[in-house]
């Protein structure tokens, strides 16, 4: 049987975050990536790339991307997506390694790359 690799979009804003978290990515085998830079450009990018996965970095621009959410889950293409968010949470007391969060899934900052690849695995397979 032809397993199709997971597609994803990784919507962040710094080249050099998104180039570490999509090399770790492409490492597993089972993933194919679409780096998108400017939030303005994310729905477009999803419509075209049509992925089994956004994952979103919230923490470098909190407005746009709870925009491109609320876009998101507005948008009938689009609403089943599943969203994973890396976000930066404060107060220190309110940091958690991950989550749940108006329905979609979430890491605070900061984050290992291990957990983002587990995160990411359980989303797009399920548990093992």
């Amino acid at each position: 049987m032809i397993k199709f690799p997971k597609k994803i979009l990784l919507v962040d804003r710094e080249p050099g975050v998104s180039r570490l978290v999509k090399r770790a990515l492409e490492r597993a085998g089972k993933y194919l990536i679409r780096e998108e830079h400017d939030e303005r450009l994310a729905l477009h990018a999803a419509h075209w790339f049509q992925p089994d996965l956004i994952l979103l970095d919230v923490a470098a621009a909190k407005s746009d991307a709870q925009n491109i959410e609320r876009q998101i889950q507005k948008d009938i293409a689009l609403r089943d997506t599943p969203v994973l968010s890396l976000a930066s949470l404060r107060p220190e007391q309110e940091l958690v390694s991950g989550g749940l969060l108006s329905g979609y899934s979430f890491f605070a900052a900061p984050v290992k790359i291990e957990e983002v690849l587990h995160g990411v695995d359980e989303l797009l397979f399920g548990k093992d």
